[in-house]
């Protein structure tokens, strides 16, 4: 865990992990699932972070989240909700989770896997994410 463990709540953590481990427990494809915060700390994981630990992930997805906001407001667009992008090895998906305690989402997800299913249970995720996430 990161330095965000001082100051993201435990029942916070503990649910975020919780529902990690349901929504993608048994999604074999699923190298790394992780849930961060705004400002780039890790919440929970799920799986292998890449780094060990998935801090730099979790700095890497705030960062990106905040690049997809500032292109959506270039372009006249309200909200950016998911940004993912396609490489040789897999997919990365990040998703912002409007919860009381909003987060970041990340999936990476190997090159066997199908997109249609890891967008759904990105969706899944961070709806169980909004419902549950409670300071």
């Amino acid at each position: 865990m990161s330095k965000a463990s001082t100051v993201v709540p435990g029942t916070v953590a503990a649910t975020g992990q919780q529902i990690l481990k349901e929504v993608f427990g048994s999604f074999t494809e699923v190298q790394t699932a992780l849930l961060a915060t705004p400002d780039g700390f890790v919440i929970a994981a799920h799986g292998v972070p890449p780094n060990k630990d998935g801090a730099q992930m979790a700095a890497m997805a705030s960062s990106m989240m905040a690049m997809a906001r500032a292109v959506a407001t270039e372009i006249g667009h309200s909200g950016s909700r998911r940004l993912t992008f396609e490489t040789d090895d897999g997919t990365a998906i990040f998703q912002s989770v409007p919860s009381e305690f909003p987060c970041i989402l990340c999936l990476v997800v190997r090159k066997d896997g199908v997109l249609g299913r890891a967008l759904w249970a990105v969706g899944e995720a961070s709806s169980q994410m909004a419902s549950r996430l409670h300071l």
